[in-house]
């Protein structure tokens, strides 16, 4: 029907401490780790497949960089003997500036890790010590010169947006970051999730109105860009030829396998989700991992297919969507035709695009083409 590239997400979900804002599948009890890298790897050959050339290999967490290099050895054997890697094009680590040492990079540089992502967040050490992160920008300075040293060039580094700090701190960090040469940054809108110490203390007053976050984003977008780092997708920004290739592999409906607990896989036309915790990943038996599956009919993935390619700056192909779904876009989504005469789609050629000052309302636009459709 379509030649999807195969991408694999591991998810490893050990950290020493935990963020003040993260709602993620995490866990900060080490004891752990040897039953869970047991059942990951028991995991990834129960579900080998050399069948299908890996383009992308991304480790998340979780802070992959914590669990030593012994494990993350072990790891990269494991997928290479399960998996046919010898066509990966990139291989991500997510790294924590404080535990990214000399040995933990020459670990990844030796297992064909070509790029890293720093969780850095903020550059203000007072904003660092504030959401509970445990390292200083001098940390993510120091690990991003042995990250460089060791051959690893292809570099991101993360901010959030709408930290309690002011906006001349927040665009302080935009502009020390942008003017280190990192080749991909990504900045995400501080979420408030329930449960977390952070929305605790402001759910009921956040420390940015949308509308301030709104002017926020715009003005670290034109930052970015003055530096070389242009916007591709709502919250990335890369140096040309740097986009994030595993990304971009979700964004435009590809494939990926999924390991871990949380980790959600998309294999041929079937979409799986894991047990949401490391203690429900742990007790679940091998054959019981993938049951909250969902087969995906043509129509669901033309939804899918445009809901995540508008989140790019170069939107989607009509033709490629017309060839994919044997459908016509404008038919298909009966509002399109309205939110461009509107302003908030473009048409350039064979391409339909969400225009840049309208890229922090796209999750709206994204809704009334979904409702649309329904």
């Amino acid at each position: 029907m379509h030649g999807n590239k195969y991408s694999i997400y591991v998810h490893i979900p050990f950290c020493k401490a935990r963020c003040g804002y993260c709602a993620f599948c995490s866990c900060t009890d080490y004891s752990l780790a040897d039953r869970y890298f047991d059942k990951l790897f028991a995991e990834i050959e129960h579900f080998s497949d050399k069948t299908k050339p890996i383009y992308t290999v991304y480790i998340g967490g979780g802070t992959p960089s914590t669990v030593g290099t012994k494990r993350l050895d072990a790891l990269f054997g494991k997928l290479r003997e399960c998996f046919d890697l010898s066509v990966a094009e990139e291989i991500t680590v997510e790294c924590n500036p404080e535990s990214a040492d000399l040995p933990l990079l020459q670990c990844l540089a030796r297992n064909g890790v070509d790029r890293v992502s720093f969780g850095l967040q903020s550059v203000n050490n007072d904003t660092l010590r504030r959401i509970g992160r445990l390292h200083t920008f001098e940390d993510f300075l120091n690990a991003f010169d042995l990250a460089r040293n060791v051959g690893i060039k292809n570099v991101n580094a993360d901010l959030i947006l709408g930290l309690p700090e002011t906006k001349e701190d927040f665009f302080h960090s935009v502009t020390c970051l942008a003017r280190l040469p990192v080749s991909h940054v990504s900045v995400y809108a501080l979420e408030l999730h329930e449960g977390t110490p952070l929305f605790a203390q402001f759910a009921d007053k956040p420390p940015f109105t949308d509308d301030e976050q709104a002017d926020m984003y715009d003005k670290a977008v034109q930052l970015l860009a003055e530096m070389g780092l242009e916007r591709y997708e709502i919250s990335n920004f890369a140096k040309r030829g740097y986009e994030c290739k595993h990304n971009l592999n979700y964004w435009q409906e590809g494939r990926y396998f999924a390991f871990g607990a949380s980790a959600s896989g998309f294999v041929e036309n079937e979409r799986f989700t894991q047990p949401q915790s490391v203690q429900g990943y742990l007790d679940a038996s091998l054959c019981r991992l993938h049951e909250t599956t969902e087969s995906i009919s043509l129509a669901e993935e033309a939804n899918e297919f445009v809901m995540l390619g508008l989140r790019l700056a170069e939107g989607i192909s009509l033709s490629e969507f017309s060839a994919r779904y044997n459908a016509d876009f404008w038919t298909f989504f009966s509002s399109a035709r309205r939110l461009a005469e509107q302003g908030f789609l473009t048409v350039t050629g064979d391409r339909v695009a969400v225009p840049g000052d309208k890229f922090y309302v796209v999750d709206s636009v994204l809704a009334e083409l979904w409702h649309s459709n329904e």
